[in-house]
């Protein structure tokens, strides 16, 4: 007979050291559930745009905050700039974080197709309930595979900023004031104790850094990042810490960080 002794020590440390929960929402830009146009204006975003992938969640944004946001990037209403075109707008911030919607030198949208919209907004979903458990105010990266980026991405990683479109015409757009004035982000129903105080964590044009990390498949993933939130960066992307992305049944899946480094 097997003999084992399971000490109250470590009986106890099993029960009050929880497995890390991501931080980090990795965007699939390819196969058969990706959304490469979302891809796209991502890195729209931050490497032309100067838009850190460094966000915070609002749990208390109904829908009508996220409208609010959306139009006053450009993305609904009389501002929508894929009206009559049978595209949907893709907003970058996310219309549910803190950090969207208000255009001061911190938003993009692109035309993305309907499947690839509704694909991304059910993953995001999926992370925002599983990972970030729904806290309101809780901060988070965004990061996609190095090797596998949408067409526009592809020519960014292979051209630097040459490739980066002009944003005065074409699907692209760079607000640097809101299409309309009423906006709730960075403070509509924002809790002192939910979100940091400092605004300079949230959003906006910035010098764009980029962190590469190598989880256990291998997998290259980059996140955008800047200076100021370095600190967070590093402890959010740390060796053994995971990264959420989605398979193509839709089942959501965190993969751990094997390596780490800081790309500047």
């Amino acid at each position: 007979m097997l003999a084992f002794t399971i000490t109250s020590a470590s009986l106890l440390a099993a029960i009050m050291i929880p497995p890390a929960v991501a931080q980090t929402f990795e965007l699939v830009c390819q196969g058969n559930s990706g959304y490469p146009d979302v891809c796209d204006n991502f890195s729209f975003a931050s490497s032309c745009a100067g838009i850190t992938g460094f966000l915070h969640y609002d749990a208390t944004s109904d829908a009508g905050d996220a409208n609010l946001r959306r139009a006053a990037i450009g993305c609904t209403g009389a501002s929508n700039q894929c009206a009559g075109t049978g595209t949907q707008c893709d907003e970058y911030p996310y219309a549910s974080t803190y950090d969207g919607g208000l255009g001061s030198n911190q938003s993009s949208s692109s035309s993305a197709a309907h499947r690839q919209n509704a694909g991304h907004g059910q993953a995001i979903g999926q992370f925002y309930r599983n990972m970030l458990q729904n806290t309101n105010g809780r901060s988070f990266l965004v990061g996609y595979q190095n090797d596998a980026r949408g067409p526009l991405g592809e020519a960014i990683r292979t051209q630097g900023t040459a490739a980066c479109p002009d944003d005065s015409t074409g699907i692209y757009r760079y607000r640097t004031t809101p299409a309309t004035p009423s906006c709730p982000a960075r403070g509509s129903r924002r809790r002192a104790n939910d979100v940091a105080s400092n605004s300079t964590n949230l959003a906006r044009a910035v010098e764009i850094l980029m962190h590469n990390v190598t989880t256990e498949s291998g997998r290259v993933v980059t996140v955008p990042y800047s200076k100021e939130n370095s600190d967070a960066v590093a402890k959010f992307l740390a060796v053994g810490q995971p990264i959420w992305t989605h398979r193509d049944d839709g089942t959501g899946v965190s993969e751990t960080i094997v390596s780490s480094n800081v790309m500047e």
